[in-house]
């Protein structure tokens, strides 16, 4: 990783809440790539992200080195990271801000639901004794 013997491996960037894994960057005279390790210089590498030339550009590639790697292929990963708040790395201005929501707000909305609920009820029970009406 290093160009020189004896050389220290350049540090990392800590992921995650327990700060245990770190991202590294790697790269040589035509490509680049971020090695995700566990912290410490004779820790074992998890995954590796590079990418594939395409006509087009490029393509992003994630190659799990472990079985305790999971990768994710729909929105979960992103959901899951947004749901855990706000860090400490995160600025004023990304942070969700807690707004007041007036009693009557909350009323009203409670009265649409509970209407909407009652047409969807209604709405079936007639529907089911038409057709109970049609197969007797």
């Amino acid at each position: 990783m290093s160009d020189f013997v004896g050389e220290p491996p350049p540090a990392g960037l800590p992921i995650g809440r327990s700060g245990c894994l770190e991202a590294m960057a790697l790269s040589t005279d035509e490509d680049a790539a971020v090695l995700v390790r566990e912290q410490g210089t004779d820790g074992r590498a998890r995954a590796l992200l590079t990418t594939d030339k395409l006509p087009a550009g490029e393509r992003l590639v994630v190659m799990p080195l472990d079985e305790e790697v999971e990768v994710r292929v729909d929105g979960d990963a992103l959901a899951v990271w947004i749901t855990g708040g706000p860090g400490p790395g995160t600025p004023p201005a990304a942070r969700a801000v807690p707004a007041d929501v007036p009693i009557w707000a909350s009323v009203a909305g409670g009265a649409l639901l509970l209407i909407v609920v009652a047409f969807a009820v209604i709405g079936s029970a007639v529907v089911f004794a038409w057709i109970a009406a049609l197969l007797t």
